[in-house]
């Protein structure tokens, strides 16, 4: 079987996780040494998977094609000519017509209100070459540009679509399609690092610069007065249950925030903090690993939670998208959830602490169901198939 896994994030080990998740799904699944899996990614980077039969096609970049290239395909694409001259989109029509699978790899809404063109592009052209997407529990949305929309609405129309929320969902119904409603595919992840990294008793704090990348949060920026508050508490909970605070690094390679870990450690320590510490993270495993052994997550990242989900730990997620109350909510724990941009003065994080550390551990049952829900598109797949049920 030959797998084709479009727009791959990385960056960020969050979505290293899903992807990773993903490709150990396929081969766990169809355990051939003839299964091949090829990434095209939609960031600069590599998940660096170890096994030969996964392989990067860094040859067929958008970049390589050129803009007069694209735009003349997308336009001749309208007439049902399929306008190819360029070898990277030649190379790229040959890697989708010899797929046997086309996986969109889990993400965000890059179609939707992050309108990606980019994402949106490798897509297209996926269909345009008779290729079938399947979406991988996406957020999938529209977006408020009525060209980007029609050329989404062709991919949508030939694509089997499994979406990760009840918003994305219901969206893509009143639009006339008919979405698969899943789970994020992190929470299939496999562990490898099963050795505490860290020795002492801690809690993990994820913080971003959504003011940075957010469309919402560029047009209105996260306050100083929330950013201090959380901080605070953060500290409160940190010398009232003596624990020490690990600030974990969610970003990697050229979009590292070294300058905000740096600005949370020196305001926790102003706050009292006798220890705060920022590991140096390698790999999804050591993310993971780090979330897995603490006795506390408070994050601003949606894969702080679903990780912290997954490993049954309490946690407090600091919601900047619906993506973060939905995981929460299907996981019988929105309790364990406030707005970012509801935060004030009556926020208190050990009420979280104390709830959560009650309602995780209530919750084993359900959260093992929901590991097993993140495998239900391969597994359907393999049964259209071959017929077989694992």
């Amino acid at each position: 079987m030959n797998f084709l896994l479009v727009n791959q994030h990385t960056l960020n080990f969050g979505d290293d996780i899903a992807g990773t998740s993903l490709i150990k799904q396929i081969f766990k699944l169809f355990p051939s040494e003839n299964t091949t899996v090829q990434i095209v990614y939609n960031t600069p980077g590599s998940l660096k998977y170890p096994d030969k039969r996964v392989v990067d096609r860094n040859d067929v970049l958008l970049k390589d094609m050129g803009r007069v290239q694209i735009f003349l395909f997308m336009a001749f694409s309208l007439l049902g000519i399929q306008f190819v001259y360029k070898e990277s989109l030649k190379a790229y029509k040959r890697m989708v017509q010899d797929a046997d699978v086309i996986l969109v790899s889990p993400g965000g809404a890059n179609l939707g209100m992050y309108k990606d063109w980019r994402y949106l592009i490798k897509l297209y052209m996926v269909v345009v070459f008779k290729g079938r997407p399947i979406f991988h529990n996406n957020t999938i949305e529209y977006s408020n540009n009525w060209l980007f929309n029609i050329f989404e609405k062709i991919i949508l129309n030939n694509s089997r679509i499994y979406v990760r929320e009840m918003r994305s969902y219901n969206h893509l119904q009143e639009k006339g399609f008919f979405p698969m409603r899943g789970v994020d595919t992190a929470f299939s992840f496999v562990e490898e690092d099963t050795e505490p990294l860290i020795s002492e008793n801690y809690l993990v704090f994820i913080p971003t610069n959504l003011d940075d990348w957010h469309p919402n949060f560029k047009k209105e920026p996260l306050s100083n007065k929330v950013k201090k508050i959380v901080l605070k508490e953060l500290a409160e909970l940190s010398k009232q249950e003596n624990l020490s605070i690990v600030i974990l690094q969610h970003m990697h390679g050229s979009a590292t925030e070294n300058d905000l870990y740096d600005e949370c450690k020196r305001q926790l320590v102003g706050f009292g903090v006798k220890t705060v510490s920022i590991p140096k993270i390698e790999s999804c495993y050591q993310y993971d690993n780090v979330i897995r052994n603490s006795k506390f997550v408070a994050s601003m990242r949606y894969h702080g939670v679903v990780m912290a989900i997954k490993n049954k730990t309490p946690f407090c997620s600091l919601e900047y998208e619906n993506k973060m109350a939905e995981v929460c909510r299907y996981s019988q724990l929105m309790d364990l959830n406030i707005k970012l941009k509801d935060i004030d003065e009556s926020f208190n994080l050990m009420s979280y602490y104390t709830l959560g550390t009650k309602e995780v551990s209530e919750r084993v049952a359900l959260i093992n169901k929901i590991e097993d829900m993140a495998t239900a598109p391969l597994k359907q797949l393999k049964y259209g198939l071959t017929s077989e049920i694992d």
